[in-house]
């Protein structure tokens, strides 16, 4: 598989114009053989807005079907970054879509971080997977990655390929430096940290949007804060069972475990 993380931010309230520039992106991204391209967390609606209410993200479920329109144009599956305005309430959420158009999935964050978030949405309670050309991807949302148990689970699932949409800003950027290969490494599995660039009300990104692979080894990374970037990696899967005959961690655990 070719994973693809596009590192940028769409146009502020304008729906229809961010949906034209990750159409664009897709195309860019297919144009590069991606099979995958992930955008960053809340990139089509913006992530941070405060006085974000129910009632306030009309259009977006239309937008969120044209987002499906423009991987079948360009024949790309798709993770797209977005607010929903659900009749329970508000979701900080990641939907995907495959290469055909039809939507895979959503995944509605569940470690909602900081007071704005915990105050704005409501926590998901479910794991988000599906199989892009018959690899089985997981999605975690930003902050979700800093809990090991969340991505172990994805492994012990069966996930080859974690992506995680996210909106890191200033001063953590020692997640995508060090967190995020730590969970590849530690879970022997493949980690796309799809983050933002530039700034938002109050927020400073930091960029460095990272593809780790199994031995926690760095195979991608984009560039700090502003700057906005596509980064591409070939994913040898077959690298996964190499890792895990010598030792795995999943395997290993399980023994543990045993009585």
């Amino acid at each position: 598989m070719k994973l693809a993380l596009w590192q940028g931010a769409g146009v502020p309230g304008d729906l229809a114009a961010t949906v034209a520039a990750a159409a664009r992106t897709a195309e860019d991204a297919a144009g590069a053989g991606a099979d995958l391209l992930v955008f960053p967390e809340g990139f089509l609606t913006g992530y941070h807005i405060p006085d974000l209410a129910v009632g306030d993200l009309s259009g977006v479920e239309d937008a969120l079907a044209e987002v499906g329109q423009a991987a079948r144009a360009a024949g790309v599956a798709l993770v797209m970054g977005t607010h929903l305005d659900r009749p329970e309430g508000l979701r900080n959420a990641a939907v995907a879509f495959g290469p055909d158009g039809s939507e895979l999935g959503r995944y509605h964050k569940r470690a909602l971080f900081g007071g704005w978030e915990k105050a704005t949405f409501r926590a998901g309670a479910a794991p988000c997977r599906f199989e892009v050309n018959g690899t089985r991807v997981g999605v975690l949302i930003c902050y979700d990655v800093e809990f090991p148990e969340l991505v172990r689970a994805e492994a012990q699932a069966g996930v080859d390929v974690l992506v995680v949409p996210t909106a890191l800003m200033a001063p953590h950027a020692r997640v995508a430096r060090q967190v995020v290969p730590v969970r590849a490494l530690e879970n022997q599995i493949f980690v796309g940290y799809c983050n933002r660039a530039g700034t938002e009300p109050g927020l400073t990104f930091v960029g460095l949007s990272t593809i780790a692979g199994p031995r926690g080894e760095t195979l991608a990374q984009a560039g700090p804060g502003e700057e906005t970037d596509m980064i591409l990696a070939e994913l040898d899967l077959a690298q996964i069972a190499r890792e895990r005959a010598e030792a795995s961690y999943l395997a290993d655990l399980a023994a543990l475990r045993a009585p």
